[in-house]
């Protein structure tokens, strides 16, 4: 069918007279230039239909651009003086049907399936009104009868009634319906581009721009129809406009090769990719390789993870399983055994998600389940180590409580009782007796040692200057209280989550604690960000009791890691 398409074009172009006439029947029969627009126009799109058809196996973009085509050349058929009656009538009924196939095609394109609903209603609309005004004018359209006649004013193999009143209404909703969907056109080309991200936008705009430009040309030629009825091709107005709308389908075309070889190029990468696939790639790797195949640096990959029922991603962690969302990226499902194992979320502009899935095949499934079977691994890790998290927040949640419960009620009954013997202390001197006022005194004595240490029990359970101030205040009431010289170098006031500076405050701690009992004159803490965590530094004179600390399962639930060295500690903790 392709090659017969463009054999019978080219025959009907060849046949139509090139050379000058008193009054031409074609454009092409005006001048060169306007025979070579013409002709490169329509082979470009007969060309580039026949690409699709055969290389890229689409039989929707080849089938619109090779019907694009000869729809272009209709106008030629219906000016072919002495040609068969039925070719030049059939070419008068297929001349409407242009500008609506070029429509369908830049809506339609890369798939060739149209994307939404609205789209479907725009390009069905526009070929019920092609089909409507054709059939009608194919019916009551008499040549003989049409004062702006000048292409065939003698055949029309389908009339029946002739009626120019009707005609005449018929071509002026023939040309307002030209102009409202070449506008349409324009609008839809600029709205697609305008919503398309980057990869998407670089892979459209070759072909919707250009269409853009049709519907342009397509809708000014219609408005000067619609104000001078009768078309005369040697006038400079529609001669101007036949060779804009001949370079812009020209334009157009190549816009639509160019994103169909882009097309091919990405269908022979995802092809290598398979092949790469089959020598069982390092796992994590899969998403940035599909990514790079497809030059869609967005792409996203979720893994259906049964035994835990939700969906992660290559790191194991959870996301909400992708959908088709307001930009319109597309969501390919990756089935093994009949049943889905991955969800590939990509633009539609880069590649058809069935094509993807066929192209990539066996070999790609077994990948993606290697794949999916590590981000298992790595979920399950993501829930230990989130476990772990919740066990700490809920260890610094049981010290807060009870360092509060000890501020409030056992510190509180203590300051109580202590009021309570001053008060009895100074009544027994009163009343002079000074046995019971030495008594009274040893226990007044005794009650503010308990509440010492009962302070000094709090505050090691939980600083609420942790809590109140953060962890620069904190670590400075810490060194302050240290048997030995704390330098503070580098720390600073900047908040940290709770569980971070619970567990900073609590290495420096046990940290000076330890370089203290190993005989260290001195240490110095440094705690500051760096990249995303806060690294805690505790250095001292001594080597002694820094290997002691038992610190790395606190860090290590949050994420962080402990080093240890002659003299010196240093933890870190993620804190983003």
């Amino acid at each position: 069918m392709p090659v017969l398409a463009i054999a019978y074009a080219v025959a009907a172009v060849v046949a139509v007279p090139r050379g000058s006439s008193p009054q031409p029947t074609t454009y092409a029969a005006v001048s060169t230039a306007a025979d070579a627009v013409d002709l490169a126009a329509g082979l470009a799109l007969l060309s580039v239909g026949v690409i699709a058809w055969v290389g890229l196996q689409s039989r929707r973009i080849g089938g619109l651009a090779l019907l694009a085509g000869l729809a272009w050349f209709g106008a030629d058929w219906d000016g072919w003086a002495g040609g068969p009656s039925i070719v030049r009538s059939l070419g008068s009924v297929a001349m409407p049907f242009f500008v609506v196939l070029v429509f369908h095609l830049a809506m339609a394109f890369p798939s060739g399936r149209l994307r939404s609903p609205f789209e479907r209603v725009l390009v069905s609309a526009a070929y019920i009104l092609a089909v409507a005004v054709g059939l009608a004018r194919a019916l009551f359209r008499d040549p003989l009868l049409d004062l702006n006649c000048w292409r065939n004013c003698y055949d029309n193999a389908f009339f029946v009634h002739g009626d120019p009143g009707l005609a005449r209404d018929l071509d002026s909703v023939l040309a307002a319906s030209t102009l409202a969907i070449g506008l349409a056109l324009a609008a839809a080309a600029i709205w697609r581009l305008g919503r398309a991200n980057t990869s998407s936008r670089r892979a459209l705009w070759p072909t919707l721009a250009p269409a853009g430009l049709v519907g342009g040309v397509e809708a000014a030629y219609a408005a000067a129809l619609l104000h001078t009825p009768f078309e005369d091709p040697k006038t400079t107005e529609y001669h101007s406009l036949f060779l804009a709308q001949a370079l812009a389908v020209t334009v157009f075309a190549a816009g639509v090769g160019i994103g169909v070889l882009h097309l091919l190029r990405t269908r022979l990468a995802v092809s290598r990719l398979a092949d790469e696939l089959r020598k069982a790639p390092p796992p994590g790797t899969l998403r940035e390789r599909l990514a790079s195949a497809l030059g869609d640096p967005q792409l996203q990959i979720a893994y259906w993870l049964p035994a835990l029922g939700r969906h992660v991603d290559g790191r194991g962690r959870t996301i909400e399983p992708p959908t088709s969302s307001s930009d319109g990226r597309a969501v390919t499902p990756i089935v093994r055994a009949g049943q889905p194992i991955a969800l590939v979320l990509h633009d539609p502009a880069l590649a058809d998600g069935a094509q993807l899935v066929r192209e990539i095949g066996a070999a790609a499934r077994l990948a993606v389940e290697n794949e999916r079977l590590h981000a298992e691994v790595l979920a399950q890790l993501e829930d230990l180590r989130a476990s772990q998290v919740r066990i700490v927040e809920t260890a610094d949640r049981e010290r807060r409580r009870l360092e509060r419960d000890l501020h409030d009620g056992a510190q509180q009954q203590l300051l109580a009782l202590s009021y309570e013997l001053r008060l009895a202390r100074a009544a027994a001197e009163r009343d002079r007796y000074p046995q019971l006022a030495a008594q009274l005194t040893s226990a007044l004595g005794d009650a503010g040692s308990a509440l010492d240490e009962l302070r000094t029990l709090a505050h090691g359970i939980f600083p609420s200057v942790l809590t109140g101030s953060g962890l620069g205040p904190a670590l400075e009431t810490l060194a302050d209280a240290a048997p030995i010289p704390v330098d503070l170098a580098g720390v600073g006031v900047e908040r940290y989550p709770p569980q971070v500076e619970t567990t900073a405050y609590m290495t420096v701690a046990e940290a000076i604690e330890a370089v203290v009992s190993g005989g260290a004159s001195y240490a110095a803490v440094n705690a500051h960000r760096v990249r995303g965590r806060l690294r805690v530094t505790v250095a001292a004179d001594s080597n002694g009791g820094a290997g002691r600390l038992h610190l790395d399962d606190r860090v290590g639930a949050l994420g962080g890691s402990v080093k240890r060295r002659a003299g010196v500690l240093q933890a870190e903790i993620p804190c983003e």
